[in-house]
């Protein structure tokens, strides 16, 4: 009977352990969500400045031939963020400012601080849109894989509209734009894929994380964003009043 009793002891020590571990994983943080029990998204976020997606990797970044030249080529006095034309998508998601997610059980809604730009992402799985004119932000359409929101991104205007970032890698008007967004108890687990055949040999994927921000007392959560579209020269811009006018 002896010759039991370390394995009946042992046997013991397991279960006390797997109960610790489960209660331990009963106790963790739950994610918030929605009445329909969908992750909840909703929040003010600091979106995490990305101005070069290479992030200090440049030689692995997956060029086609085309790619490296037009990102070799670029010139920073094009970038089309000084014409104040919107950044567009994935660009938006790597600006400096922060957004609002607004959820519906039909939307999500990304609020943007720069450009005051809107994202108006549909949940109920439809196609894109036929025929859409290529655009800034393009046509997003989203669906649920358990409880990873998935959003396609297509119909996007190709050069010089756009640039992917700060850094001047560029894409083509092929741009097809895949993002996941999953709820963590403290974040938003994001991550996007660039697909483009044209300048990428293979699709090139990014991780970031948005972290839940609180509002400036005193400031609205989203300040507001002016600039002039186009508006190249405003020091040779004069008054029509003459006791404005400079002296000479």
């Amino acid at each position: 009977m002896r010759i039991f009793l370390p394995l009946a002891a042992s046997l013991i020590f397991a279960a006390t352990m797997f109960a610790s571990i489960l209660a331990a994983a009963d106790s963790s943080p739950a994610i918030p969500r929605m009445p329909d029990g969908k992750p909840d998204f909703s929040g003010l976020y600091n979106i995490p400045y990305t101005p070069n997606m290479a992030r200090g990797k440049e030689d692995q970044v997956p060029y086609t031939e085309a790619g490296r030249e037009a990102y070799l080529n670029h010139d920073a006095k094009d970038d089309p963020t000084s014409k104040c034309w919107f950044p567009g998508v994935p660009r938006i998601m790597q600006s400096p400012y922060p957004a609002r997610i607004v959820q519906t059980k039909d939307f999500l809604v990304i609020l943007f601080e720069y450009e005051t730009m809107f994202r108006l992402i549909p949940l109920d799985g439809r196609p894109h849109a036929d025929k859409m004119e290529p655009s800034f932000m393009g046509d997003s359409v989203g669906h649920w894989d358990g409880d990873t929101l998935i959003v396609d991104t297509t119909n996007l205007k190709g050069p010089p509209w756009t640039w992917l970032d700060t850094a001047g890698h560029q894409h083509s008007d092929q741009l097809h734009v895949i993002e996941t967004f999953r709820r963590l108890p403290d974040k938003v687990d994001y991550q996007f894929t660039v697909d483009d055949p044209k300048m990428y040999s293979k699709p090139w994927t990014h991780s970031r994380p948005l972290t839940p921000m609180k509002p400036t007392p005193g400031l609205p959560d989203l300040i507001e964003y002016n600039c002039s579209e186009n508006n190249k020269d405003l020091n040779h811009l004069e008054s029509t009043k003459p006791a404005l006018q400079p002296t000479r």
